[in-house]
Order: structure tokens, then C-alpha cells, then sequence
């Protein structure tokens, strides 16, 4: 039950930062479109969310952009491209402070299996936060490999005319077939579940010094 709404909203406000981005950097494509917004059911990729529910990691929908439109293109494309993983990455550190702060891990099973037992709310939101900042760590960390339709990819826009645009985005299913690939093969997991791990217990270390 915890998964679904975490994995929905980290999905939904990494794309709103994406268009809040590209909005102060001057294209408001993403409003014209209705996808301003941190609206989880506006973002959602059909096949990007099955995948994150079967494998654990996932995508939502681009938000589209306008190179044209865009202030000084080189800098207003990378800040759109890291404003949704970097958005992630403030999301799971505030919930980790919370979740490690408010000692909440003592009531979720999701980490712990012999948690303390409370009323159904308390372990259900120590769940929600728990998973909420792996999902958002997820996301965050994921969207930094360069493959399309992830965001870092979207940095070699940057230098791409429409010309070369067009037959990016016509590859972009190889970009997918790549990502599902590295799924299935385990090559993804090798990678995130050291820094999910360190991440982890940088927060708890962080605990620790005040103590």
C-alpha cells in the first residue's frame, strides 16, 4: 500500500521541478500543456511505472521543452535536466531527516522486520516515509544515466539542432529496450544499491554527531 503513493508523488514532483525549471527559464510549454503542476496523475508513463513497480526503477513522462524559448540555452538546459533529480534528492534528504529524526524507522517494517508494534497510522506513515525516501533516491540517481528518455540525457540538447532532434527522439525506444536490458540484467541495481545503502547511513551518521 506504501509503495503506490510514494512512487507516484516522487514520480510527479520530479517533473513539475522539470517544468518549474523550464517555466523560470523562460518556456512555458509545460503550461500550455497542463503539466505545471505536481499532480502525480499528470505525469505518469504507463510503461515507466510498470517497470518501477516490477523492477523497483522506473520514468515518468518527460516533460516536453522548447530549446527556442529557453534563456541562454547551454545553462537553461542543464538546469532543467538536474532540476528534477536534484528536487529528489532535497525530497529524500528531508524525509530521512524525518524518518531517522523522529526515530520512525523503530515502527517500519519495510526496514526493520522486527519493528515495534503501534497504532496502524504511526506504522503506516513510518512506511510511507521509509520507502518515500528510497523512492526518491531512486529517481534521483537513476535519471543521471545517460540514456534516453532520462534526464541526463536530455543535456545533449544543449548542442542538438531540430534536425538532429528529430532522430534522436526517433531512437529514443532503443533508449527504453537499453534501460529494460540493464534492469533485467541486475547491472542497475550493482550500481544503486551502493549509494542507497550510503545514503542511508550518511543520514544516520549524520544523527549520530549530535547526539
Amino acid at each position: 500500500m506504501v509503495r503506490i503513493p510514494a512512487v507516484f508523488f516522487a514520480l510527479g514532483l520530479h517533473e513539475w521541478a522539470h517544468a518549474y525549471a523550464a517555466v523560470k527559464m523562460g518556456d512555458d510549454t509545460a503550461k500550455k500543456l497542463k503539466r505545471y503542476t505536481p499532480n502525480p496523475f499528470k505525469h505518469v508513463d504507463p510503461v515507466g511505472l510498470t517497470v518501477f513497480f516490477l523492477f523497483g526503477f522506473g520514468w515518468s513522462r518527460p516533460i516536453p521543452i522548447n530549446p527556442i524559448r529557453i534563456k541562454n540555452k547551454f545553462w537553461g538546459i542543464l538546469i532543467i535536466a538536474l532540476a528534477g533529480p536534484f528536487f529528489n534528492l532535497i525530497l529524500a534528504f528531508a524525509t530521512g531527516i524525518i524518518f531517522y529524526g523522529l526515530r520512525l524507522f523503530q515502527y517500519s517494517y519495510f526496514f526493520n522486520i522486527n519493528a515495534s508494534n503501534s497504532s496502524f497510522l504511526v506504522m503506516y506513515f513510518a512506511d510511507l516515509m521509509g520507502y518515500f525516501m528510497v523512492v526518491n533516491l531512486v529517481v534521483c540517481v537513476f535519471n543521471l544515466f545517460p540514456v534516453m528518455p532520462l534526464d541526463a540525457s536530455k543535456i545533449w540538447m544543449a548542442y542538438m539542432t531540430s534536425k538532429h532532434m528529430k532522430i534522436v527522439i526517433q531512437y529514443q525506444i532503443y533508449g527504453i529496450l537499453l534501460l529494460l536490458i540493464l534492469i533485467i540484467l541486475g547491472t542497475v541495481s550493482l550500481i544503486m544499491d551502493p549509494v542507497i545503502t550510503g545514503f542511508q547511513n550518511s543520514i544516520i551518521q549524520l544523527f549520530g554527531w549530535f547526539k
